[in-house]
């Protein structure tokens, strides 16, 4: 999706996404399908672009469900996201949004250039999309994951390897007697 700059009024320009309505947010799903993501509900842009010559400034909130694995237990669980996002973007003239000079300012100040008449929101949020998804995803925040003797999910029932004592090297030392000198 594109938005002309020339379109945009003074202040805050308003927009909403429904991967339901919008041919391009349908293009991300499928592509993003295509790398495994499975998406539970549709995928909902809200943002607000702020015009203040000559730079401008996005901010939104994007929400979607996708199937994910828990860190913890392997359990598929669907992963509800409702994930902020704020960037600054600015207008370069034409040529110029390659030079090195341009990158490293661009990651020193958290800024996005662009260059032409039109800002292409499709990898600003295709990028916010992988920044939601967290490192690893939890079930739920107390999960117990799994044993690591038998395998069984502890968060469905406990397993009788903890009852079991651990064979370590320094297993001999808890059956060591000291005498006392007297």
């Amino acid at each position: 999706m594109k938005i002309a700059v020339t379109s945009l009024v003074e202040g805050e320009n308003p927009f909403h996404f429904d991967s339901q309505k919008e041919d391009w947010l349908k293009e991300l799903i499928t592509h993003l399908t295509k790398e495994g993501y499975q998406f539970k509900s549709p995928l909902i842009v809200d943002a607000n672009l702020t015009k203040v010559d000559p730079d401008f400034y996005l901010r939104g909130k994007l929400k979607f469900s996708v199937d994910q694995t828990c860190a913890r237990c392997a359990e598929q669980f669907p992963l509800n996201v409702n994930s902020p996002f704020e960037i600054a973007l600015a207008n370069v003239p034409s040529g110029k949004l390659r030079s090195p000079e341009l990158a490293e300012e661009s990651e020193e100040l958290d800024i996005n250039f662009f260059e032409g008449h039109e800002i292409d929101l499709n990898p600003i949020i295709t990028e916010q999309f992988f920044l939601s998804i967290p490192y690893q995803s939890l079930c739920k925040p107390d999960c117990l994951g799994i044993c690591q003797q038998c395998g069984t999910n502890l968060n469905s029932k406990m397993c009788q390897c903890a009852e079991k004592k651990s064979i370590t090297p320094f297993s001999v030392l808890q059956e060591m007697k000291l005498f006392k000198q007297e």
